[in-house]
């Protein structure tokens, strides 16, 4: 059987493809997730039961494969670990010796795209090489998995293209930067069963063509540290968990080691062809270069004419990308046009309350909205700045009750480009202004505005010193700050994943009497200060138990819109760590006094 990820009004989707004809199977089994690592999870038999689907599948879920849009085979696998160095002929024209043991790195999801989608040369090097992959799905989980056991635990085998970006995966001794440019490398089309193939994929021939000329040939039995022996040996430190990928290297003739190199340029296509599996095609293009690359030329230019650029007033904000891609969630705006429509709204024709709530991801949702909004005050003539606004929930409720206007900031640029297209949507647009940027180093003047709003932000920044000066700094005299905001238990740490981080390394959580302080010390009054944890676990369990009742259907424009896949054990978490008194809940009105 093979299955396959397209793209489906901006949702990724999974489809089986049976012949000429693939069958969606959101249409077909539409209980069933769209993604392979959940549809895995599921554990023995998922894959015997969705053979029986497609076998007779209702008409509507038959599709031409013609035309459709190609999402890599595994979109948002736990992991992508790749093997260096695992054909001696490989390791050879590299002036390698055949290493004892593999070589292991990572590519991030952002750094894959589907067949037929273009993969990017970047912009900032001419070194951009080809190498074709054999890659293997896991599908049931497993730690020190013995080496005769290995292959039981393999789902399914695919092709993966990894580009590489050779000048800079040799600025160190680890590889990771060059083979994570975005969009460098490609995954699919389609993932195989292992029973339509020889056992571990040995024996294949794996061709890559640059043009339609042969640049790679070999076959995957000449691989120094075979699919087997990858598992065996890695599960060793690692659990192997259902939808990790696993590549599994590149056979000689890549372009560096050429005489001359040949690296791949805009206008070329790439192909992977593994014998059994199929073929993965993708276009070259050049990266375009945008404002930031043109304001780091001038800033060069700047410096080889030996200038010193001008000093900022302050020193630059740290950067804080991993925030930002923990709340990624691809093709979000589609994917809760999608859920309107699903829920009965016209996405053409909305009204405000036809949002509300949507995005409102802190605890307790658009009730705890509602209420700061009250406890502030908030009138028609004011400037509000909300910080770490999402997708826009409490600021379009802001425009749409009290007529102010309000500025949203937030680090995830898809969230602004969402929220402003939302805003519009419910022609709040003259009312709302949205903007990516980082509440560390906000960009507006000194005394700017009248209020400013955050709700569940400070637990995602380290320097909280800085973002109350921030904050502090762009109200005017007399000014409100509205938070709500979650602070340590008693008890320990939270059980991750949760909302705001998939582990400690971007929680950044203080206790009630330091945040207090903190805010204090800013030169804050603070005339509303009520800890509102009570509330939030009633609101909990008034949920658990509406879910509990028979006919209970989860909404369609409910949290796994911005937490993914896993989006039940994340709240099952966050419900756990406010019933554990791991944290507390805080809502507070501060005054910046004349």
């Amino acid at each position: 059987m093979r299955l396959l990820a397209f793209d489906k009004d901006g949702v990724a989707t999974l489809a089986v493809r049976r012949g000429d004809e693939i069958v969606d199977l959101s249409v077909a089994a539409p209980d069933l997730p769209r993604d392979v690592p959940a549809l895995l999870a599921l554990g023995d038999g998922i894959m015997e039961q969705v053979a029986a689907i497609v076998l007779d599948p209702p008409a509507e879920a038959v599709l031409s494969p013609e035309g459709i849009r190609y999402r890599p085979a595994v979109w948002n696998a736990p992991r992508y670990l790749c093997c260096g160095l695992n054909y001696a002929e490989h390791a050879k024209e590299g002036g390698r010796e055949p290493p004892e043991h593999p070589s292991i790195f990572t590519r991030c999801p952002q750094s894959l795209v589907g067949h037929g989608e273009p993969i990017v040369r970047p912009w900032i090097s001419e070194k951009f090489d080809y190498e074709g992959e054999l890659a293997a799905v896991i599908g049931k989980p497993g730690r020190h998995i013995a080496l005769g056991d290995a292959l039981g635990h393999v789902a399914f085998y695919s092709i993966l293209m990894d580009g590489s970006v050779r000048d800079f995966q040799r600025l160190g001794t680890q590889w990771t930067l060059g083979k994570n440019f975005d969009d460098s490398g490609s995954f699919g089309p389609d993932l195989v069963t292992p029973n339509e193939l020889p056992a571990g994929a040995s024996g294949l021939r794996l061709v890559t063509r640059l043009n339609g000329t042969v640049v790679q040939n070999d076959t995957t039995d000449t691989m120094l540290f075979p699919v087997a022996d990858l598992i065996h040996r890695w599960s060793k430190a690692m659990t192997l968990l259902p939808g990790d990928v696993i590549a599994t290297g590149t056979p000689s003739g890549v372009g560096y080691a050429r005489t001359p190199p040949l690296f791949m340029k805009a206008g070329d296509v790439c192909e992977v062809e593994v014998e059994g599996i199929g073929r993965l095609r993708n276009p070259v293009i050049d990266e375009e270069r945008g404002t930031q690359a043109k304001a780091a030329d001038a800033a060069e230019t700047t410096k080889a004419a030996g200038k010193q650029p001008a000093a900022r007033d302050k020193a630059a904000a740290p950067a804080r990308q991993p925030v930002a891609d923990h709340y990624h969630q691809p093709a979000l705006l589609n994917s809760i046009l999608a859920a309107l429509r699903e829920d009965g709204k016209d996405p053409d024709n909305l009204k405000p309350q036809n949002l509300i709530g949507l995005g409102e991801m802190h605890i307790r949702g658009h009730e705890a909205t509602r209420e700061l909004a009250m406890q502030m005050g908030l009138t028609h003539e004011m400037k509000v700045l909300d910080v770490g606004c999402g997708v826009g929930g409490p600021s379009r409720f802001l425009a749409a009750q009290y007529g102010c206007h309000v500025t949203g900031i937030d680090l995830t640029e898809e969230f602004c480009k969402t929220a402003r297209d939302l805003a519009e949507r419910v022609r709040l647009g003259d009312h709302l202004t949205y903007r990516q940027a980082d509440a560390l180093d906000l960009p507006y003047k000194d005394g700017e505005f009248d209020a400013v709003w955050t709700q569940h932000v400070q637990m995602n920044i380290e320097d909280k010193q800085r973002f109350y000066a921030e904050l502090f700094r762009v109200l005017k005299q007399g000014g409100k700050l509205g938070f709500y905001d979650i602070v340590t238990g008693e008890a320990g740490e939270p059980f991750y994943p949760v909302p705001w981080a998939a582990d400690a390394s971007i929680s950044h959580l203080a206790g009630e009497a330091e945040l207090k302080t903190l805010i204090e010390e800013a030169g804050f009054l603070v005339k509303v200060w009520q800890d509102t944890t009570a509330a939030g676990l009633s609101w909990f369990e008034e949920r658990r138990k509406r879910e509990l009742e028979p006919g209970f259907e989860h909404p369609a424009l409910g949290a796994e819109l911005f937490l993914g896949p896993d989006w039940w054990d994340i709240t099952n978490n966050l419900y756990r760590t406010v019933a554990g008194d791991r944290i507390k809940v805080i809502e507070g009105v501060c005054w910046k006094l004349p």
